[in-house]
């Protein structure tokens, strides 16, 4: 019996341990900053260098950097030269600081993103994006009235976003997707082969359309749809699919040097 009791001790002791560990696991508090068109910008460290403002976008499949940041914080090698997904493609980032908080191992690309740039000329510097690859390994709760973001441990392990990309675009499926704008926007933009800037060229309005009601002209340029960037035709087209008839949808417009965000509903019809 004595054997038994020191076992239970010990068993019970061991369990406090262990509760006291998952407790002291208390979330972690990063300030945050809220810009004019709503976007969330967070301070980070990579590698010891920075400070840098990255955007924090949840809509981001993985956490990207620009070539700027790459090269300080010693992430890739200049020598690297072009690869897909930009300055230096695929990169793994030892440490991240947000805050007080530090993740290891992260998965970026690096990548100088042309709506990064064009927000930085409006909102100061911004080097990149907070992402799933890095933000999903927290619970988060996103204070507006205080500016913060509590991130809390959940345990849980992002698979390689970068890869499952690469492999879903590398992978031999002949199934195509049949895409088809929902609704009747009433506009027509182009993207003339000299355009290297973001975004599309609106080249007319339809009067008394949706995009018309909702103030939109001539020489307005759409940046993204629905959270997703618009950098080509192909982009807007299934943009526009993914919406919904009698569904809001948000744009994101440059019209007169200022960035804004519009919520239009589009008309019923095709």
């Amino acid at each position: 019996m004595p054997f038994i009791n020191r076992l239970g001790l010990q068993s019970s002791i061991f369990f406090l341990l262990l509760c006291s560990t998952v407790s002291a696991q208390k979330p972690v508090n990063v300030p945050l900053e809220i810009l004019k068109t709503g976007h969330i910008v967070v301070s980070v460290k990579v590698n010891d260098k920075g400070p840098y403002r990255l955007l924090f976008d949840t809509g981001a499949p993985v956490t990207l950097i620009s070539s700027k940041i790459a090269t300080e914080a010693k992430v890739i090698k200049p020598s690297l030269g072009f690869a897909l997904f930009g300055a230096g493609g695929q990169a793994n980032i030892e440490s991240l600081e947000l805050g007080n908080l530090k993740t290891q191992n992260n998965s970026v690309i690096v990548m100088d993103h042309p709506t990064i740039k064009v927000m930085s000329k409006f909102f100061g510097p911004i080097e990149g994006i907070i992402g799933f690859s890095t933000y999903s390994r927290y619970k988060l709760t996103i204070d507006y009235k205080n500016s913060s973001i509590a991130f809390a441990p959940n345990g849980y392990i992002p698979q390689d976003t970068v890869k499952a990309m690469m492999d879903r675009l590398m992978a031999n499926n002949k199934t195509r997707e049949t895409l088809c704008s929902k609704g009747v926007w009433g506009f027509e933009v182009q993207k003339l082969e000299t355009d290297t800037a973001e975004g599309l060229d609106i080249i007319s309005v339809v009067p008394n359309s949706v995009m018309a009601k909702a103030g939109l002209k001539k020489g307005d340029r759409i940046l993204s749809f629905n959270n997703i960037w618009t950098d080509s035709l192909e982009d807007l087209f299934y943009a526009t699919s993914k919406s919904n008839t009698n569904e809001q949808s948000k744009l994101r417009i440059l019209s007169n040097n200022e960035i804004k965000t519009v919520l239009i509903i589009p008309a019923n019809g095709i």
